[in-house]
């Protein structure tokens, strides 16, 4: 009887351990798995807020602005005005024969409101690791789509006040509500956006 007892406790205890040891196995593939489509689509998912009125809305305190842009690479610096300030933003778009027109819009930022700051500056600003760092969004957006981010930017008149471009700034921040400004949006768009994190 003893002998029994002892038999069915030694099985028991293999049991469990080799129970433990598959359920540990079986975490280790849900791991590797979830690991995967993280890696594969989870890292690269973004929320956007699209509002049809906002982008429609044609109240801007600017008559026309000339868009130019250039693919984000430390080799295009020359190419952005060093004498010019203005409206820039960063937008993914992958140039194809096969893919249909797109571009999305991640952020929307002006540079000019110190004096001798223009878009080359601010430009130049977004391949230093140490500004960049203290930015996590800016951080995320840079390392993620670094591969098909352009950097697209518009000169304005040096008469044109820090006040009107930062002002500018809001108003195209508040029309197409780029996911990764955060702030720079008008009040009231600013207060109804938060609601909808």
């Amino acid at each position: 009887m003893h002998t029994l007892f002892a038999c069915h406790c030694v099985c028991s205890n293999r049991f469990r351990l080799s129970s433990l040891w598959r359920m540990s196995f079986v975490i280790e593939k849900i791991e590797a798995f979830a690991k995967t489509l993280d890696e594969s689509i989870g890292r690269y998912k973004l929320s956007f807020t699209l509002s049809a009125k906002k982008m429609k809305n044609n109240e801007y305190n600017i008559s026309v602005l000339h868009w130019y842009s250039v693919k984000y690479s430390e080799e295009n610096i020359d190419k952005v005005p060093a004498n010019k300030k203005g409206v820039y933003s960063f937008v993914i778009c992958q140039h194809s024969k096969v893919l249909p027109q797109h571009g999305y819009v991640l952020y929307i930022g002006c540079t000019g409101l110190e004096p001798n700051r223009s878009l080359r500056d601010r430009y130049k600003e977004y391949f230093w690791p140490s500004h960049i760092v203290k930015r996590p969004h800016i951080a995320r957006m840079i390392g993620t789509w670094h591969e098909v981010l352009w950097f697209s930017f518009a000169p304005v008149d040096d008469d044109f006040s820090s006040d009107d471009l930062k002002k500018l700034e809001r108003q195209l921040n508040t029309a197409l509500l780029p996911p990764f400004s955060q702030n720079d949006l008008e009040a009231e768009a600013r207060t109804r956006h938060s609601i909808y994190p």
